[in-house]
């Protein structure tokens, strides 16, 4: 099983054959792996507050499953999502055989 926790109390896991969304520890979705078809990856920067300078800078992980699931994660959790793209192609490659 594999998990990448994002901002936002968001996570998504990849579990066998399967790849949920959760939120807040709640299950908001949840598709066969074998559904994968790629996945985008945006990096954006945003203020931390309202009217502050100081910005965080963050991936966008966008997961196609035959639907999207979305997570933000700061940019230093790069070699996470890298484990994330590598865990779906292993688990849609070992679903589909």
């Amino acid at each position: 099983m594999f998990r990448i926790n994002g901002i936002d109390g968001e996570s998504i896991v990849v579990d066998g054959n399967w790849v949920e969304k959760l939120r807040s520890g709640t299950s908001r979705g949840r598709n066969p792996a074998d559904q994968y078809s790629g996945i985008q990856i945006k990096e954006f920067s945003r203020r931390k507050k309202l009217f502050g300078s100081e910005k965080e800078h963050l991936l966008q992980v966008i997961v196609n499953v035959g639907t999207f699931y979305s997570l933000n994660v700061p940019v230093e959790q790069r070699a996470e999502v890298d484990a994330l793209v590598a865990e779906l192609e292993k688990a849609r490659d070992s679903a589909s055989s």
